[in-house]
């Protein structure tokens, strides 16, 4: 057989197997994150869909369709302040307008769109790894664990955070033009190491590549921080890299400037969205939040919003333990990638990428795109065991082979499980959601525009229920006042009574839990600065007023309502929230004038 005969079958047969590598990943994704695609619309969902509907496609009308008014414009919390975040993402809230319009707005189709993108980026994430020195199956077996990152469920479960998917694979791709574009080694098949006329339309793709993903998400905006840091330890640089170096940090500037125009120089979100630098308490949160982060990446541990970093901080052994573990790991890799040049690349991408979200509000999201960084660390690790494996079994081939196939498979079982059961938390939660709004729309007495909900142990998951129950209904005029949070995220997990006194004074009790307590206290006395039990007294103007009975340093375990506007009146509904029911309308038996 001639050598170009040899040639294309080699080639056909690379190409064979990359497409069976995708293929792979793609049978992953969908065993451990299909069950998304029965999913439909889930807490921020409700207001990027309303608002995606009803906005044009300019570029201030999808600027303006990126807000969420937690407080104030979805459901009236008497102890938090109002507030609206608006963020300046008008690339993919236009992908999204557009997959949506395409699909006849159907919360499936955006699942399926989310899935699709994870499958992109875990394709993307195999090429890198492949240029960076990993062989084939290596680097597959490190995008298969990204694809299937217990941190990562959320991310790829929920519409919302599309956005994270959309701005990693952009990334991906202008890495990947900018490593052809700088020679980096593995990234031309001439090895080059410095830029030359011949690359400069890979300088370009990554330009504009860039500029799509800073109109995704903010955290873009770290990627010539990045790129910077890498330089330093790569050789040689002509004019024509740091002139593109200037040219990404000239986006940069431009990007804010159009960013403030557009968002009418809105200052960053309050506490407990953002904690401010001048805050006292910021260098703690920041490490903190940093230690938590890392633990999720590198350890697997659960990062649960709200309740997760203030868990930690009351085990400060645990905490700091295991943080340390992850921290010695970036550390290692990246001391051994100072010395190797483009392996930096691992640990420095973790590092750039969690900065902009230490300062915000835990979620787990803000480990999608720093897990680049880890699954490039991830490889050079497995890579290094292998080499040793390599010297330590040069005899036993065989053993050392049943070695490796053990261990892979042991390490994608140890992945996938957590993915599993973490998947289960994003099952209950979207059922919290969808059986706490069937009920308030299948109210016997029935809802009309203009009425107001009153709504005791509203659970936190629940958030958007004026949003659902106006998509629901049709019914654009619906108020929807919480009286109180559920004790328990999920709802009551323990006794709770509704007291009546009169027409218009309700006294709620709950046993044994109390409101406004742990995690959920916490976040009030954070974005009022005080408690709950405080605030409750200076009430004024919104159609009632509030005492505190009883409650101690841990909460409120009983309230009284004093509202304006008798119960009786055809107007108001009162749902209440019990072991029982997720919302039962106690007006709806009540005597009532006609609507």
């Amino acid at each position: 057989m001639t050598a170009p005969s040899l040639e294309r079958q080699s080639t056909f047969y690379g190409a064979f197997l990359d497409v069976l590598s995708c293929a792979v990943l793609a049978l992953l994704i969908y065993a451990l994150h299909g069950r998304a695609l029965d999913y439909g619309l889930f807490m921020d969902d409700w207001a990027h869909f309303r608002q995606l509907r009803e906005c044009d496609w300019s570029l201030s009308g999808l600027t303006d369709a990126c807000r969420l008014e937690l407080v104030g414009g979805i459901v009236d919390y008497w102890w938090l302040p109002e507030c609206t975040l608006r963020f300046f993402r008008p690339f993919s809230f236009g992908l999204m307008k557009l997959t949506y319009t395409v699909t006849g707005w159907s919360p499936a189709a955006m699942h399926w769109a989310s899935l699709l993108w994870h499958l992109t980026a875990a394709g993307l994430l195999m090429v890198l790894l492949r240029r960076l020195g990993a062989g084939r199956w290596l680097s597959l077996i490190v995008a298969a664990m990204f694809a299937i990152h217990p941190g990562h469920v959320a991310t790829v479960q929920w519409i919302a955070c599309q956005t994270e998917l959309m701005v990693t694979t952009l990334l991906l791709g202008a890495t990947l033009c900018w490593g052809c574009f700088r020679g980096w080694p593995g990234f031309t098949a001439r090895n080059r190491e410095v830029a030359t006329r011949g690359s400069l339309g890979y300088a370009i793709a990554a330009l504009l590549l860039f500029v799509c993903a800073l109109g995704c998400r903010e955290n873009a905006i770290m990627f010539p921080v990045l790129l910077a840091i890498l330089e330093l330890r790569l050789p040689r640089r002509c004019k024509t890299v740091l002139t593109m170096h200037g040219v990404l940090f000239a986006l940069v500037v431009v990007y804010l400037l159009v960013r403030a125009y557009y968002l009418r120089g809105v200052a960053l979100p309050p506490r407990p969205y953002v904690i401010p630098p001048t805050d006292p308490d910021f260098l703690r949160f920041i490490f903190d939040k940093a230690c938590y982060y890392l633990m999720g990446e590198f350890l697997l541990v659960p990062c649960v919003p709200i309740g997760g970093l203030p868990y930690f901080r009351a085990h400060p052994f645990a905490f700091y333990g295991l943080a340390l573990i992850a921290i010695a790991i970036v550390v290692w890799m990246t001391v051994r990638g100072w010395r190797r040049g483009v392996e930096l690349l691992g640990p420095v991408w973790v590092v750039v990428y969690f900065l902009p979200a230490l300062p915000a509000f835990a979620s787990p999201h803000h480990l999608y795109l720093p897990g680049i960084g880890w699954a490039i660390c991830a490889m050079l690790l497995m890579r290094s065991l292998s080499d040793l494996g390599d010297k330590w079994f040069t005899a036993r081939r065989w053993a050392w082979r049943a070695v490796r196939a053990t261990s892979v498979v042991l390490l994608l079982g140890g992945f996938a499980a957590p993915t599993y059961y973490f998947g289960l938390a994003m099952d209950v939660g979207q059922q919290v959601e969808d059986c706490m709004f069937d009920e308030i729309v299948s109210t016997p007495a029935g809802l009309e525009d203009g009425d107001t909900l009153y709504v005791g142990n509203l659970p936190l998951l629940a958030h958007y229920a004026q949003l659902a129950v106006a998509e629901r209904t049709g019914l654009e005029n619906i108020r929807v006042v919480a009286l109180t949070w559920s004790p328990r995220l999920l709802g009551p997990a323990s006794p709770t009574e509704r007291v009546p006194i009169d027409d218009r004074t309700v006294e709620l009790r709950v046993a044994g839990d109390r409101f406004f307590e742990g995690p959920l206290g916490l976040l009030v006395k954070s974005a009022t600065g005080m408690p709950a039990a405080d605030l409750a007294e200076t009430v004024t103007g919104r159609g009632y007023r509030i005492e505190v009975l009883e409650g101690d340093d841990s909460g409120i375990s009983r309230l009284r309502f004093h509202f304006d506007r008798p119960l009786t009146d055809p107007g108001i509904h009162f749902f209440w929230a019990s072991r029982a029911r997720w919302a039962f309308d106690v007006t709806a038996g009540v005597e009532r004038a006609d609507k």
